[in-house]
């Protein structure tokens, strides 16, 4: 099985037809980090720096980000009945375009304990929020 990562708060993410990066902020959870960061959940839609102007117009309008529900979310790991978001999750946004996140701001580590954080979707039990 891959090692997929989880994204954390403050992951960058694109939008197709957004003009920038924006950031996600964790706001569901308090209580899972990796890395000190928190571990962002499939209720987390956030995105304070939104993705510039949208371009699913002419003239491009500001952009005011509406995102549905997270796809190809963690498929072991949940914190009640929050699943959790993974580096290949995306989101829909209702103007058109399709989210994805371009880093999940893990760092990896020396050691191992890199790969012990990021692949506890196989070894974490169900945790209930």
């Amino acid at each position: 099985m891959s090692n997929r990562k989880y994204a954390i708060d403050g992951a960058c993410l694109r939008c197709t037809l957004g003009t920038t990066e924006g950031k996600l902020k964790v706001t569901s959870q308090q209580k899972l980090f990796v890395q000190g960061k928190l571990k962002v959940t499939s209720e987390d839609k956030q995105v304070p720096t939104t993705f510039g102007s949208c371009n699913r117009s002419s003239p491009p309008p500001a952009c005011v980000p509406d995102l549905q529900q997270w796809q190809n979310t963690s498929k072991k790991s949940k914190m009640g009945n929050k699943t959790f978001v993974m580096e290949d999750s995306t989101i829909q946004c209702s103007q058109g375009g399709l989210v994805t996140i371009q880093d999940h701001t893990q760092i990896a580590s020396a050691g191992g304990s890199g790969a012990q954080q990021t692949n506890m979707e196989e070894t974490t039990p169900m945790m209930n929020g």
